[in-house]
């Protein structure tokens, strides 16, 4: 075993250090960032910038033309000044909020009618952060039109990966009125107080909208708002120009320089006559105060005291120029396979060699990881989460010099005692005349040892007298007889070293023989068998069906009903699908049962016909045994049913998408005049990409006939059409009545009927009005309570004629967002 402690003691490091890495331990993420800015300071340039200039409110200008703040004429006519030397992008760094001494004598009307010709500037306007993404979808007024869009299908990403604003402090309304483009203003350092990030989008009352970096920057490239596309956790597209990396908070990673990156033009000069404006052609002029007691100040690896409006010049010229840093920290499963893989390295590797070559190999390792980490930062602009390999590499150097204590290999005294393994003529020759009581020991531990052995063989001896016996009785009498009987293992005599059969354990002898036995009767039983059964990575579960027809069970995906629905697969294309059973065993007359089985087979041929994409494939019907059992696609995602469960928050825009789709696949279906029946959040499948799936077409038609005959209890009927549930002829206006019970349920998270048994839920749908969801929460648009009104009505002819309708409702609402 102490041959294997070396290689022991590297894969538990390795797996401490892994351990350590998935729980983000804090001084190691600490150490990552010390990691990081020396590379900055290290790669950091001090080149001027050729795309933006600074025109700086500073002492000098204070000095002329007064304290800040100054009137909003004034600030209007050095927009104006600046503006006529055509810069591209003209970036204001102050406010212009509302102000009743500059709204009253003028002056923001003067500010106003600037802005109105200078049509690139952009503005801030500042955010109150709010602790939870909020359900509600507004409109604001101005901001709306800078929103931008999400690279998904329901243009919504998760809550951490945005700022979440639950106000905004615009400008003056006589400013806004002018049409300047508006950029939120954020800026948060590390927890460390060190600023490394650029937040770049915000989410507010249900849309996404760009900071005033990232809209300044898009506004340079002409990349309008509505351009830009966030691909979240990735990066941020301005229109195929630039690419911007961003981390899971949609932040950027600044890359600052060390030098006086921008040329600065003092304010009283561009007031001034006799400036020469050529110099800001082409170019964004930021716009900004220079004074000391006026400008914030942070933390960044480059300074200790950086002004914000260096800042976020930084961050505009990063994108501008592309001179961006990725980071690459969440790679997952790779970075467990580097850590697992240098340790098993190194597991195999330095056992071999002394002490002092595995600290010169540890060393190299270190000075390999440190050129790597510079290479990647200052060629790639790429920041790799190193710090764990390090650190691996560091116990690593820890525990090289355990391998050769005594621990390992053992002491003298040890190797010593190893002398009675020696030849007997051996052991006499080392050992003297002064030491008579050693010698006895010596030879009393040996004979012991001996006597073991030979129990330890005897044993074996027995073993394989059982297991030959386990062969199946191929021979005859004779033969078996003979091959049964103990054969003597060489050097060891078997009259005196074996124990006479009387004194072996009769409870051992029978559990040997039932062993046996059980194992002739399995061998009999499968010996007329062409192959053996083999356990694959497909095998099922222990009690599970192994197969349907030619597809393979792989696992239980759920119960319902009328069945189990499994997880399969189509061995002949190896397509992966869910395979839903239909018990018959509960019928009786076998005619029942036939008409049963062909009615199944009419259903799933009909509905096998539907190509859409938001209805499920089906692709075979078939039967096994008492089962019969649906092939269909296998879907990647959770139900509706199991997201209300979960209270999972929906805004306004993605639950009408989500009606839509439904109402797309009911059309589509209608049209082929095929009906569900069963329209519920447990039919709606939510995929990973946003794309609704309606599973079960036609299956509720045998469900409802079938189960109801033969006394098998159905669910309760929260979903079902009155119609439906006085045994009248449906059509699809009873699809849409359900519809609009989901649609219910998704806006206030419970259903319009209720009852405290089926009784008076029944008596419930047939004959009450539920409440209107606006009058449940007021912030519900009143459009969903005229839809919902509509489709849950008790006569179909007052509903909805078909799917479109609702489609055609919902449209201009959902088109509202994306004006």
């Amino acid at each position: 075993m102490k041959k294997y402690y070396s290689y022991i003691i590297y894969l538990l490091t390795s797996v401490f250090v892994v351990l350590l890495y998935m729980n983000n331990f804090g001084p190691m993420e600490n150490l990552q960032k010390s990691v990081n800015d020396t590379l900055s300071k290290f790669t950091s340039n001090d080149t001027n910038s050729p795309n933006i200039a600074l025109v700086t409110i500073d002492a000098k200008s204070m000095d002329k033309y007064g304290k800040w703040p100054w009137n909003h004429d004034l600030i209007a006519d050095l927009i104006a000044a600046t503006a006529s030397g055509e810069p591209k992008t003209i970036v204001v760094d102050f406010p212009l909020n509302e102000d009743v001494y500059q709204d009253s004598s003028g002056y923001t009307q003067i500010l106003a009618e600037q802005l109105s010709w200078v049509k690139n500037v952009v503005l801030p306007y500042d955010i109150a952060l709010a602790t939870f993404r909020r359900s509600k979808t507004n409109n604001p007024d101005y901001l709306f039109n800078y929103s931008i869009q999400v690279n998904n299908r329901l243009g919504l990403m998760e809550e951490e990966s945005s700022l979440l604003v639950r106000k905004v402090f615009l400008p003056a309304d006589k400013v806004i009125e002018a049409n300047p483009y508006l950029g939120f203003e954020y800026i948060m350092p590390d927890n460390d107080r060190t600023l490394r990030h650029q937040s770049l989008v915000m989410n507010y009352e249900g849309y996404y909208y760009p900071s005033q970096t990232l809209l300044a920057a898009a506004n340079f490239l002409n990349v309008k708002p509505e351009l830009i596309k966030i691909y979240e956790g990735s990066h941020i597209d301005l229109n195929d120009k630039v690419q911007i990396p961003i981390n899971k908070k949609s932040e950027m990673y600044l890359n600052f320089s060390s030098g006086n990156q921008f040329a600065k033009y003092s304010a009283a000069k561009i007031l001034d006559e006799g400036f020469d404006f050529k110099r800001f052609k082409n170019k964004l002029i930021y716009i900004c105060i220079d004074d000391v007691g006026l400008t914030e100040f942070f933390t960044t690896p480059i300074n200790p005291e950086t002004e914000k409006f260096i800042i976020k010049s930084t961050a505009i010229d990063n994108i501008i120029s592309k001179n961006l840093l990725a980071e690459k920290y969440d790679m997952g499963l790779i970075s467990l396979l580097i850590l697992f893989g240098l340790g098993g390295l190194c597991a195999f590797i330095l056992p071999q060699v002394s002490n002092m070559y595995r600290m010169i190999i540890l060393f190299a390792g270190f000075m390999l990881l440190a050129n790597l980490n510079y290479f990647l930062f200052s060629s790639f602009k790429v920041i790799a989460e190193t710090v764990y390999v390090a650190l691996e590499l560091f116990l690593f150097m820890l525990v090289s010099p355990i391998l050769d204590s005594q621990l390992i290999n053992g002491d003298e005294s040890e190797a010593g005692s190893k002398k009675k393994n020696l030849p007997k003529f051996e052991m006499d020759k080392s050992l003297t005349d002064s030491q008579p009581v050693k010698t006895k020991e010596i030879f009393d531990t040996e004979k012991q040892e001996e006597n073991q052995q030979t129990e330890m063989i005897a044993k074996s001896n027995r073993n394989i007298d059982n297991f030959n016996d386990e062969t199946p009785p191929l021979l005859d009498n004779n033969e078996e007889t003979e091959k049964t009987t103990a054969t003597p293992i060489s050097g060891i005599n078997t009259d005196t070293d074996i124990p006479p059969v009387e004194d072996i354990d009769n409870k051992e002898i029978e559990e040997d023989l039932k062993i046996v036995s059980t194992h002739a009767d399995s061998q009999e039983t499968n010996i007329n068998k062409e192959e053996p059964i083999v356990e694959t990575s497909m095998t099922p579960p222990s009690g599970m069906i192994s197969n349907l027809g030619r597809y393979q069970i792989t696992g239980k995906l759920g119960k319902g009903a009328m069945g189990i629905v499994y997880k399969g697969i189509d061995p002949a294309i190896d397509r992966p699908l869910a395979l839903k059973t239909i018990r018959l065993d509960f019928i009786n007359d076998q005619s029942e049962m036939e008409d049963l089985k062909e009615r199944l087979g009419r259903e799933a041929q009909a509905v096998g016909k539907l190509s859409h994409p938001n209805i499920v494939t089906i692709y075979d019907v078939g039967s096994e045994g008492s089962l019969q059992y649906i092939a269909m696609e296998y879907l990647e995602g959770q139900t509706l049913e199991d997201m209300i469960k979960k209270k999972t928050k929906f805004n306004y825009r993605i639950i009408s998408q989500i009606i839509i789709q439904i109402c797309r696949a009911l059309e589509y279906a209608h049209s082929k005049n095929i009906v569900h029946r069963d329209i519920k959040p447990a039919n709606i499948m939510i995929q990973n990409d946003y794309q609704v799936k309606v599973m079960d077409f036609g299956i509720a038609r045998i469900d409802s006939n079938s189960m109801t005959k033969t006394g098998i209890a159905m669910g309760t009927p929260n979903y079902i059409s009155p119609e439906q549930l006085q045994g009248l002829d449906i059509d699809n206006r009873s699809d849409i009545f359900s519809l609009g019970v989901l649609m219910y349920e998704l806006l206030l998270s419970k259903r319009p009927f209720n009852g405290e048994n089926i009784t008076s839920l029944i008596y419930s749908i047939l004959n009450k009005e539920p409440e209107k969801p606006s009058n449940v929460k007021p912030q519900i648009p009143l459009l969903f309570d005229h839809i919902i009104e509509k489709a849950l009505r008790k006569k179909p002819s007052d509903r909805y004629q078909s799917a479109s309708e609702v489609i055609s409702d919902l449209a201009e609402f959902v088109a509202a967002f994306t004006k």
